[in-house]
């Protein structure tokens, strides 16, 4: 059976925590709001320094699809999401906190905003979104970065920091490429990148209840996440270039439908449960490899020779405005079907 979602949930010395969010993970399996058998759950422990990989085991032991990673130092949440991208194997990627303090039963609107849109992230800030804090310093220090986020970056979205967001999952695996940052500001460069290679963003609301024990310092972190967002803005931060494998007909007789069919067949059959981002341009296929190991580039390259000869097969690497150039992304980017599953 195909897997619909991934689930990614990033983890720095959560031990004290994770146990609650669980609880609120299995109220909404219980409500029908997450079918665990199509739904795999990644718990990435960020160079913890207590028990958080041996808590989160025992805790997700009696889901069907489940996985511990541990990062060997601690990287920042930007970096530990970024892991759970590349082994993400569901069509559709959502990363959320440990604290579960966003209700997971919102998930099935994040599903719902990905049927036509790239990219679906909670939201705070909407009409019909449920807030409830006490922590007075927090809030306000949120409001003000998202307004001087969306005075620097154009975005107009209300609420850039929420920690609620899904992807289509190849358009994850692109995205969280193309971002170097590892900390907190990685959330908004993500929308920035997306906004500029036209994939669309629709916001949900969320019900966010706040929880103790975060190890998130609301001036300090702000301060470091607004610096990450300007020297980005100031291209201090460029995005690295996604290599590519691009395949075509040199003498123009194989439609591009029937050279993506049997591309797709040799990258389900190369990379197994490696949801690469197909795109077609003009007469010919791209097969992008963003947060894919060089190894495997090689090695998918060398299939795609072999298989398609006498089809032209070439490496390229492509810069976020090489991928501009291409038009806008949005609904373009196809994901190989799992071997078995449907094309």
């Amino acid at each position: 059976m195909t897997l619909q979602l991934s689930i990614i949930v990033p983890a720095f010395n959560e031990a004290h925590r994770l146990a609650e969010g669980m609880r609120r993970l299995d109220a909404a399996i219980a409500a029908g709001a997450v079918d665990v058998q199509r739904t795999e759950v990644l718990v990435v422990d960020d160079g913890s320094t207590d028990q958080t990989a041996s808590t989160a085991e025992k805790l997700l032991a009696p889901l069907p699809h489940h996985r511990v990673v541990r990062l060997p130092v601690n990287r920042g949440k930007g970096a530990a999401v970024r892991t759970g991208v590349s082994l993400a194997r569901g069509e559709n990627t959502a990363y959320m906190d440990a604290d579960m303090a966003i209700d997971p039963q919102a998930i099935p609107l994040l599903l719902d905003g990905l049927a036509t849109d790239d990219l679906a992230i909670g939201s705070r800030a909407l009409a019909d979104s449920m807030v409830e804090s006490t922590y007075a310093v927090r809030t306000v220090m949120g409001r003000l970065f998202n307004q001087l986020v969306t005075t620097g970056t154009g975005l107009g979205l209300k609420d850039t920091q929420c920690g609620f967001k899904a992807f289509r999952t190849p358009a994850a695996r692109l995205l969280f490429h193309l971002v170097p940052i590892d900390r907190f500001a990685f959330d908004v460069e993500i929308l920035v990148r997306a906004r500029r290679l036209g994939l669309r963003i629709t916001e949900v609301p969320v019900q966010w209840k706040h929880v103790p024990g975060s190890t998130i310092h609301p001036l300090h972190d702000s301060i470091t996440m607004l610096a990450d967002v300007y020297r980005s803005r100031l291209g201090l931060l460029p995005a690295p270039p996604v290599p590519t494998i691009v395949v075509s007909d040199p003498t123009g007789r194989a439609t591009s439908h029937e050279l993506e069919a049997r591309a797709r067949a040799v990258i389900a059959a190369t990379l197994v449960d490696v949801p690469v981002p197909l795109l077609t341009h003009g007469p010919s296929v791209l097969t992008l490899l963003p947060l894919v190991d060089p190894a495997d580039v090689a090695l998918l390259y060398a299939a795609l020779r072999v298989e398609l000869e006498p089809l032209d097969v070439s490496r390229r690497a492509m810069t976020i405005e090489s991928l501009r150039s291409l038009g806008p992304l949005t609904g373009r980017l196809r994901a190989p079907p799992a071997p078995g599953g449907p094309a």
